[in-house]
């Protein structure tokens, strides 16, 4: 279970939250869609054990949809529920501010995210084959190669619907 305690993500958090998401995702600065943005850019959410920033989720709102704009958990922390808790805190989140879905880019290679989504209620909704190719040329620093020894190449979109 997980063994964290869950607060909203502040400015002083921002140095740890960096560091977290170099070690997890490749740094603040995520390609999707076409574009970079910078993930903590938006509002978060950040599981603390003591004084260690173990895992974060920010979200990008406005009207109807929330996005999942970012999702990481210490390596060594994952497989204990601090995803699954930062997802269902992402979900009320985007639920109080008045979204009827939240939605999330992730890779073809991220095999745990895809159950840890799909567990959470999130499905399939679009397919961007080559995206990622298409990415590496205004962020040449996606590697080619994803866990699970799968080459990266598309982007896939997941929807919550919140009812």
């Amino acid at each position: 279970m997980a063994d964290a305690d869950i607060r909203l993500l502040s400015p002083g958090d921002l140095s740890a939250a960096e560091e977290l998401l170099d070690a997890e995702l490749g740094g603040r600065h995520q390609a999707r869609l076409g574009e970079v943005i910078d993930v903590l850019a938006f509002d978060g959410d950040a599981a603390w054990d003591g004084d260690r920033l173990v895992g974060i989720a920010t979200c990008a709102h406005g009207g109807d949809r929330a996005e999942l704009a970012a999702l990481a958990v210490a390596a060594d922390r994952q497989r204990r529920g601090i995803g699954g808790r930062l997802v269902d805190v992402a979900v009320a989140a985007a639920r109080t501010r008045g979204a009827g879905e939240l939605w999330l880019v992730t890779t073809n290679d991220n095999l745990d995210a895809l159950r840890l989504y799909q567990r959470h209620g999130f499905r399939l909704s679009a397919l961007h084959a080559g995206a990622v190719d298409r990415a590496r040329i205004t962020k040449p620093t996606i590697p080619l190669l994803g866990r699970h020894g799968i080459p990266i190449h598309d982007e896939l979109v997941l929807v919550r619907p919140l009812p």
